[in-house]
């Protein structure tokens, strides 16, 4: 069976959520017994995993991909309309949808079916045979593509490669790619992630007897470049994010029952608590400002794409190429001037929830907890002689009050400053104001999108030409009499569509920039004293004495969930 790293992922975090419900399930403590219930069920909940939706033409092969893939058997194949609904294949984690395709003849029913499960699509994988498009199936995949607005989420696989006569080789791949380019203008066949398969032979690498043979039909079947091209497509994506969730989840309830478990020590219980609650205050925080970030960057980009459609609309028979250029510009013009606002409204919003974590940082420091730890935080460092200077070269005391001192020293700790280590130094009291000024840096400056963008698309139509911010268009507003009306109405709907595109990257150009700069700001302001955090925490459980089973158990499961954490970020 084919695995994608995301699907290994889900697979290692179902792992450790099981593992770690059962281990806390088990543990004396009722505290921690009670942590076991916040633990989520599923590393990728059933209404948050990825759907990836094959759709294509009829007999395409679709059917035999998804068998070649997932290893099922069950899964029926052959040169008819083998597939009459949209079937739905669970395979770790990810939702993969197979549909009966599109333009049967035979059921045109079919169409509207596989519509249906490509509107509910996060990723479409497109699939024809080595013939190509007819004209007919060509203007469904461009209503897919363009009118449907799928080719950011589209990957285009060219099927039965070893019906070519050379076979599935550079060659016979090359001839395809530049017969594929006038189909698919204004998109090239590299921003389609074109992939070249031969399912047949990939079922056959799986199921022969002789290895050698294996590896040679395996080869031929050019499956492993495709599986790699759609691992790089889904992470592109950004939707390995949302299976992260569930670990940050269980990341926060083994921290917190490490606190519960290594309670030797009542003023080192009560500072580890306290660390747990500012990290917890952290990490809610981060993804409240990302979520609000996210949606307002989707509410600008979406009447973007409007402007985009009502912008193409212009470009008809009757229209005067003075009034297109205008309202082109104007059009422009109004996308700079929503991004200009949107940069404000994000600042906006990222300063107002580091204003509410420094809120609850403050409540968090003035809390009774800390009123009643202080005095005898105080008497412990007054008690005992340390120098920071040689704090290096002091040996491990195994005297509880001494280690917890030598702690309190090392991170300056100051208790005429309010116990200065129990602040979240950017984001308590009036030293917020220098988290909210970098929100400006982050967030302030004004992002050009037709800079972003790029319009490397000539669309070869006769008649005026339109130069838009770079992308020239070619539009037939005015016509002899004598001219081929069907050409023109072609030239005109490609005009548009070209148009409709050029707003369209705009509008993905902009989601990538404050997606890139949002996470970003969060890595060097928040992520930074998360790190700090869980240093502090860190260094609390390595002083503790108690080493009871249960504590190695939560220990050894919160290096698996951070080093899957880091390795999922990483890729």
């Amino acid at each position: 069976m084919e695995n994608l790293a995301l699907a290994q992922w889900t697979e290692r975090g179902q792992a450790l959520l099981d593992r770690a419900r059962e281990t806390l399930e088990a543990a004396h403590s009722d505290k921690v017994q009670e942590l076991a219930r916040r633990i989520p069920r599923e590393a990728a909940p059933p209404d948050e995993s990825v759907q990836v939706v094959f759709a294509g033409q009829y007999s395409a092969g679709k059917s035999s991909i998804l068998k070649a893939m997932t290893g099922r058997e069950d899964i029926e194949v052959g040169g008819d309309i083998t597939t009459q609904q949209v079937q739905q294949l669970d395979w770790n984690g990810i939702r993969v949808a197979d549909t009966p395709g599109v333009h049967t003849e035979l059921r045109p029913d079919h169409d509207e079916t596989t519509y249906g499960a490509i509107s509910r699509a996060d990723l479409l994988v497109f699939v024809v045979t080595n013939e190509l498009f007819d004209s007919h199936m060509a203007e469904h995949f461009r209503k897919l593509a363009i009118e449907r607005e799928k080719a950011h989420e589209m990957l285009l696989v060219v099927n039965k490669m070893q019906r070519c006569a050379e076979g599935n080789t550079p060659g016979a791949q090359e001839v395809i790619r530049q017969d594929l380019r006038r189909v698919l203008a204004p998109f090239t066949p590299e921003q389609l992630r074109l992939s070249f398969v031969d399912a047949e032979a990939a079922v056959e690498a799986r199921t022969g007897q002789d290895e050698e043979v294996r590896r040679i039909y395996r080869q031929r079947s050019g499956f492993d470049a495709f599986i790699e091209n759609l691992d790089a497509f889904v992470q592109e994506k950004g939707l390995a994010a949302r299976y992260t969730t569930s670990l940050y989840t269980l990341e926060q309830a083994l921290q917190e029952a490490l606190a519960a478990e290594t309670g030797d020590d009542p003023d080192a219980d009560a500072l580890q608590e306290l660390l747990i609650q500012q990290r917890r205050a952290l990490v809610e925080g981060k993804a409240r400002l990302s979520q609000s970030v996210e949606s307002k960057v989707r509410q600008t980009t979406s009447r973007i794409r409007e402007e985009g459609r009502n912008a193409a609309e212009l470009i008809h028979h009757g229209a005067d190429s003075e009034a297109v250029n205008r309202e082109l510009a104007a059009a422009q013009d109004r996308v700079q001037e929503q991004v200009d606002a949107l940069s404000g409204s994000v600042r906006e919003t990222v300063q107002g929830h580091v204003r509410d974590l420094a809120a609850r940082v403050d409540r968090i420091v003035e809390s009774e907890l800390v009123k009643e730890l202080m005095p005898r935080l105080t008497e412990r460092v007054r008690t005992i002689d340390i120098d920071p200077k040689t704090l290096s070269r002091t040996k491990q005391s195994a005297d509880a009050t001494r280690r917890l001192g030598q702690f309190l020293v090392k991170h300056s700790f100051n208790p005429a400053d309010g116990a200065s280590l129990l602040k979240l130094g950017h984001y308590s009291g009036t030293a917020t104001h220098g988290v909210i000024k970098d929100a400006g840096h982050f967030f302030g400056k004004s992002f050009q999108p037709w800079e972003a963008v790029k319009w490397a698309r000539a669309i070869s139509n006769a008649g005026r030409v339109l130069s838009v911010a770079g992308v020239v268009l070619t539009v037939a507003l005015q016509v002899k009499e004598d001219a081929d009306a069907a050409k023109l109405e072609r030239e005109l709907r490609e005009s548009r569509t070209a148009v409709r595109a050029g707003f369209g990257e705009a509008a993905h150009a902009i989601e990538l920039h404050f997606d890139e700069a949002t996470n970003t700001y969060v890595a060097e302001t928040m992520d930074q004293r998360l790190a700090e955090v869980d240093e502090q925490l860190q260094e609390l459980r390595d002083m503790r004495r108690s080493r009871s089973d249960l504590f190695q158990k939560l220990t050894d499961l919160l290096e698996d969930t951070r080093s899957l954490i880091s390795e999922m970020h990483a890729s």
